[in-house]
């Protein structure tokens, strides 16, 4: 028995590295193919925020790559009447330069737009902090965010020996734990 899949408003996929090439690096496009797969099986009518801003050395911003990735990558697999009809939906959000600044920054534009309920894409490493961050912000309007992980990113790095890489990822995301932990301390003590 399948658990019922919750009614949408939009899909956010978060950002990740461009090379320097100015093409998503592979977990950006990781996050995209879920994220694309989920719009034109399950969530046809969403509108789709990338994020991500220019970060110094990249020829573009994270959102802008992604964009452009996913028409091309939605055109080769389903058309080009898909990348018409995705061009509709996709919003860039290209201000931000982290997981919090995303947060604050979208759910300006999740109001704007009276939306209720959005999906949060991003890898399973990376989902506990970012939902933790999104929920923070779009709770307090009544908007409800529902994870939904990228499979297999963990696993792809790990049969392929990417140790090294795994562990960098891992500490990253316990140090922007410990920034978020100790913000919110900081927060509470000083009222």
């Amino acid at each position: 028995m399948s658990t019922p899949r919750p009614p949408l408003d939009g899909l956010i996929v978060l950002g990740a590295r461009v090379n320097p090439q100015g093409e998503p690096g592979r977990v950006a496009r990781l996050r995209l193919i879920h994220a694309l797969n989920l719009w034109r099986t399950r969530y046809p009518e969403c509108l789709i925020f990338l994020t991500g801003g220019l970060k110094p050395g990249a020829p573009v911003s994270e959102a802008a790559s992604m964009a452009r990735w996913s028409g091309d990558w939605a055109a080769a697999q389903w058309g080009a009447e898909a990348r018409e009809s995705l061009a509709c939906r996709l919003i860039l959000e290209e201000a931000s330069h982290n997981t919090a600044a995303s947060a604050r920054n979208l759910v300006v534009q999740a109001q704007v737009r009276q939306l209720r309920s959005l999906g949060l894409v991003t890898d399973a490493l990376h989902l506990p902090r970012a939902h933790f961050l999104f929920r923070r912000q779009f709770a307090r309007h009544g908007i409800t965010i529902h994870p939904l992980p990228v499979p297999g990113v963990l696993k792809h790095y790990w049969q392929r020996r990417r140790y090294l890489w795994l562990t960098q990822m891992a500490l990253r995301e316990g140090g922007a734990w410990l920034k978020v932990l100790g913000q919110g301390t900081w927060r509470g003590w000083r009222r």
